[in-house]
C-alpha cells in the first residue's frame, strides 16, 4: 500500500496489472458523470438504439446467443455528448499515464454501453480477435446501484488456477490485460449495465 503523499491514483491500476494482470478501482469516474451516463443509456434503450452483440469482426462477425446475449450501443470517439466526452477524456488521461510510465503504446480506444437483461450472459472468452491483436487492456465500468450477490451477473476472471468473482457495483472499474485473462459474465437476475471498452 502506498503512503507517499505524491502517489498518483493511477499507480493502483499499474500495481494490479503488474502483479496479477488485473486491477479493480473505485471512484475512477465521478458519480455524477456515471449517473448521467446511466440515464443516457436508459434513454437510448427506450429509443431502441441498442443492438444484439456478436462475436468476431468484419467478415467473421456473427450473433451467437449461446455464447453471448447482451445488447450494446457504441460511443463515438468524437461524441458531442458532454458526459460521454468527460468519460473518454478520463480514459485518455489514463492512457497517457500508462504510456508515459509503462510504455504501453496505447494509441486509441473504443467503448460501448452494454446491457445484460435478466437472464443474459457472456461465456468464457478472451478479448482478442484471431487476426487482430491490437487490444491491450479491457476496461469495464459498472452503473448498477444496490447490486447484491443474489442478483448474479458477476464478472469472473480466470487468473491461473483461481476464479475471481467481481460484482458489477456502481462506480467500480475493472481493468485487465485483454490478451492474457479469459473471463465471463455470469447470468444476470436483473438488468445489468456497464460501459465496456478496450485500450489499443
Amino acid at each position: 500500500m502506498h503512503t507517499d503523499v505524491f502517489f498518483h491514483p493511477y499507480e493502483e491500476i499499474i500495481d494490479g496489472l503488474a502483479e496479477q494482470n488485473y486491477a479493480i478501482i473505485n471512484g475512477l469516474f465521478l458519480p455524477e458523470i456515471l449517473q448521467g451516463l446511466k440515464l443516457r443509456m436508459t434513454k437510448l434503450r427506450a429509443h431502441d438504439r441498442f443492438k444484439r452483440a456478436g462475436i468476431g469482426q468484419l467478415n467473421t462477425f456473427t450473433v451467437e446467443r449461446a455464447i453471448r446475449s447482451d445488447k450494446i450501443h457504441w460511443i463515438k470517439n468524437d461524441t458531442s455528448h458532454p458526459l460521454e466526452s468527460s468519460f473518454l477524456q478520463k480514459i485518455g488521461e489514463l492512457s497517457t499515464y500508462l504510456n508515459r510510465t509503462c510504455y504501453t503504446g496505447i494509441q486509441n480506444w473504443e467503448f460501448h454501453y452494454a446491457c445484460f437483461e435478466k437472464g443474459c450472459f457472456y461465456k468464457r472468452h478472451l478479448d482478442q480477435f484471431k487476426n487482430d491483436e491490437s487490444r491491450k487492456f479491457s476496461v469495464v465500468t459498472y452503473l448498477n446501484k444496490n447490486w447484491k450477490p443474489k442478483d448474479g451477473g458477476a464478472l469472473v476472471l480466470y487468473v491461473q488456477n483461481q476464479e475471481i468473482h467481481i460484482l458489477p457495483e456502481f462506480g467500480k472499474t475493472v481493468i485487465f490485460k485483454s490478451d492474457v485473462l479469459e473471463h465471463e459474465v455470469l447470468p444476470a437476475r436483473r438488468n445489468r449495465s456497464s460501459i465496456t471498452g478496450w485500450l489499443r
